[in-house]
């Protein structure tokens, strides 16, 4: 995809969270923990494989022996890599280590704890906590000088991404939006 996609690829990996859509789609949905290991398990395995080495790896829930992926990714070292939640014991150290884009559910207020801690953790790790980018997530179904005002506040707060939440309204509020409201904030 990397590829085909001229380098434009970004990989978001998660430890899945909606139930309903796996039992759905006949997935298994074990429990969290185990969907953990196996979150921790792919970053891992995918972070060393877009190295291009031949990789072998004995994780919690999935192994391999003398694999290698090619052709290498276009973008070096790897595609960016996101990885979403706020869970304080697994997700945020997972996001130090790997992610270079943490995407958090909430306010920038609420959310400044989970970053700072990102900021420790990717220290520790030997990582420049401001490469891993914040995101968050906007409704444009609000009344503009609402939007406005939750923007601003993003902004403020040094979060360098938003995924737009596709409004009931429909394209045409996309539109308004691009066209009248995002300049202001570019």
């Amino acid at each position: 995809i990397d590829h085909a996609s001229h380098g434009r690829l970004d990989l978001s990996l998660g430890a899945a969270w909606f139930d309903q859509e796996h039992h759905a789609l006949g997935i298994p949905f074990p429990p969290t923990s185990e969907r953990f290991d196996l979150l921790e398990d792919a970053l891992e395995i995918t972070t060393r494989l877009f190295s291009g080495e031949r990789v072998s790896y004995d994780g919690k829930r999935v192994s391999l022996r003398d694999a290698q992926q090619l052709p290498l990714p276009v973008q070096r070292p790897h595609p960016p890599l996101w990885i979403g939640g706020n869970g304080p014991r697994r997700t945020l150290p997972l996001v130090a280590r790997y992610a270079d884009a943490w995407h958090g559910f909430g306010t920038p207020k609420s959310l400044a704890e989970s970053s700072a801690r990102i900021d420790e953790l990717a220290a520790e790790a030997g990582r420049d906590p401001k490469s891993i980018m914040r995101a968050a997530s906007l409704s444009l179904s609000d009344p503009w000088d609402t939007v406005r005002k939750y923007l601003g506040k993003w902004r403020d707060a040094g979060w360098g991404y938003l995924v737009c939440g596709w409004p009931d309204e429909g394209r045409d509020r996309v539109e308004e939006f691009a066209a009248n409201v995002m300049p202001e904030f570019m």
